[in-house]
């Protein structure tokens, strides 16, 4: 299918980002990108009404780690959810909207992981962080006024692969509060290239090879880091894990590696369903505003949280 029109609508804003430049330092590019990613967030966040929103800081065994708590109906279900950026930038504040969003439709409650950032907090301090806010969630069930037998793990790109980590760290704990994972064109191989990595190495607005291994090299302190199973999650043991819905877009170098991961799971025994959105690209899913199939996926998400 071809790229989805809408994207050529949206060329002069993709422009208009900071571009990445290898020779800046990860904090002036995380600046810059995630002050215009936060406003435009503002934005779109005041369409969408949630009836409590709260921030809060609590403590992880490496300090204190912030949480944005929607909570649209007390007593629902809870996604704790981790978001994107290659482990460098973006925020809470820049997948505001569609935390937002995602609370309303599906009258549960969701809760945004701040976690810390590389190059500052090189893995698995991510890993730990996001961990220690979703045993605390699941801890502290009655306050947050959730259901505790029905926690979601979730995010988008390095998000989706925190949310994989996390799984699979209360798996080896003996831990089985996770009742299911949502992992939206997650990266959970670092090591070997994919067809898709291949093909969409360049020329796509939103995600190149080029940044991605720059990414990488922020994130981990030593190349063998990257075979660590809570990095590259595909060489985990994979048995009895939490169920997956898996999210991939047609034109993203990380298509075909998310994909494989969901065979490897139903391999393994988890049930594991893996969509396919045609004609969009990474990213797309903080475009709802705009393109019809980030809504779709929103929806089918929305849908897993009410009725799942």
């Amino acid at each position: 299918m071809p790229i989805d029109p809408v994207y050529y609508q949206l060329a002069e804003y993709f422009e208009s980002l900071p571009k990445f430049d290898q020779f800046t330092s990860a904090s002036e590019y995380r600046e810059a990108i995630n002050q215009i990613y936060a406003e435009r967030n503002r934005q779109i966040s005041q369409f969408e009404k949630v009836e409590r929103v709260e921030d809060r800081v609590i403590r992880g065994r490496n300090g204190d780690i912030r949480i944005r708590i929607y909570q649209q109906k007390p007593d629902s279900p809870v996604l704790v959810y981790y978001h994107g950026g290659g482990f460098v930038i973006c925020s809470i504040e820049s997948h505001d909207a569609l935390c937002r969003r995602t609370a309303r439709l599906s009258n549960a409650t969701v809760v945004s992981v701040d976690y810390r950032l590389a190059p500052e907090h090189k893995f698995p301090n991510a890993v730990y962080d996001c961990y220690d806010a979703t045993k605390w969630v699941a801890e502290n069930a009655d306050e947050l006024e959730i259901d505790p037998s029905r926690i979601f793990v979730g995010g988008d790109s390095a998000g989706g692969n925190l949310a994989a980590a996390i799984s699979i760290m209360a798996r080896d704990n003996g831990e089985n509060f996770i009742k299911h994972q949502i992992l939206i064109y997650p990266v959970v191989n670092f090591v070997t290239p994919t067809p898709s990595l291949l093909e969409y190495a360049e020329g796509l607005w939103i995600l190149e090879e080029k940044i991605m291994g720059w990414f990488s090299e922020q994130y981990f302190s030593r190349k063998e880091d990257m075979f660590n199973p809570l990095a590259s999650v595909i060489f985990a043991n994979l048995e009895n894990l939490p169920p997956a819905l898996i999210i991939t877009a047609e034109y993203d170098p990380l298509r075909d590696e998310a994909e494989v991961f969901g065979h490897m799971l139903r391999r393994a025994g988890v049930e594991a369903t893996t969509v396919r959105y045609k004609g969009v690209l990474h990213g797309f899913i903080n475009y709802y505003p705009v393109i019809k199939a980030a809504r779709d996926a929103i929806n089918q998400i929305t849908a897993l949280l009410a009725f799942g």
